[in-house]
């Protein structure tokens, strides 16, 4: 009897262990553990690669003071699809001005092992192309600053992954110098500048750098106590001056001895 009886107690206990392991193998739905799908696979979505589209001198280098139009590519690194991915940026930095957008972005459904971008929108000043977010660089940002982008994303099985990545604002590859200037007028047309005459000068500036400067302004002023009336006193607008080029600005016409254009005055005591 005792024989039977432990021949039972094996049995039961043999079809509990096969009905445990029977347990273990079922498939998951748990977000947190990321086995989300119901064949078991999962989905991980993250930071994969951005691309600086548009810039204000369309070099592709973030300089400060500039607007920067960033498209940025997610990637599912995991081994289902994830679908109705949607995401949002946002930073930290007090120097990456007004953020667009602050809302969620739709990416869409995200095969497994594949990267896809998203299109905010088009922005036609440089080049038509598509952006994803947007910011302008403060005009006080310190050269090798870097602006981090935090992403925090979501999926339809409310799944959330966290990413970032950086952007670093280097040093302006413009340089605008004063390159040289032509007495185009005086009181007596001989180009040679003497006491008591009204002076017409043309003044260009040239870019040193590496790069194009954009919508260059200067303003023209003098210490000399023998300059007088000095004109303009308020900036001038040169315009844009790309990289090893100069430019002068034609800030009035003066119409005896040739009549030429000039960019400053002044009247020598």
């Amino acid at each position: 009897m005792k024989l039977l009886k432990y021949i039972f107690v094996a049995i039961i206990g043999s079809l509990l262990l096969t009905a445990c392991e029977d347990d273990v193998n079922l498939k998951r739905d748990n977000p947190l553990d990321e086995e989300n799908n119901a064949d078991g696979t999962w989905a991980q979505v993250a930071y994969d690669s951005h691309t600086v589209v548009s810039d204000n001198n369309g070099n592709g280098i973030i300089n400060k003071g500039e607007t920067i139009y960033l498209f940025v590519n997610l990637k599912n690194k995991g081994t289902g699809r994830a679908n109705k991915v949607k995401a949002t940026f946002s930073t930290t930095s007090s120097y990456a001005l007004d953020l667009t957008p602050a809302t969620q972005v739709n990416y869409g459904d995200i095969p497994a092992g594949k990267k896809q971008g998203y299109d905010y929108g088009v922005y036609g000043y440089i080049s038509s192309e598509d952006y994803t977010v947007k910011f302008t660089v403060s005009n006080t940002t310190p050269d090798n600053t870097k602006i981090p982008i935090d992403i925090s994303i979501t999926d339809e099985n409310d799944n959330t992954w966290t990413d970032s990545f950086e952007v670093t604002v280097e040093k302006t590859g413009a340089q605008i110098d004063y390159d040289s200037h032509t007495v185009v007028s005086d009181n007596n047309g001989n180009g040679i500048i003497n006491k008591g005459e009204t002076i017409y000068l043309f003044v260009n500036l040239k870019n040193n750098g590496s790069s194009t400067a954009n919508k260059v302004k200067a303003t023209f002023s003098t210490t000399s106590s023998y300059a007088l009336d000095l004109t303009p006193a308020t900036q001038v607008n040169y315009g844009d001056i790309s990289a090893g080029n100069k430019q002068g600005y034609d800030y009035g016409y003066v119409s005896y001895y040739g009549g030429k254009n000039y960019t400053v005055k002044f009247t020598v005591s």
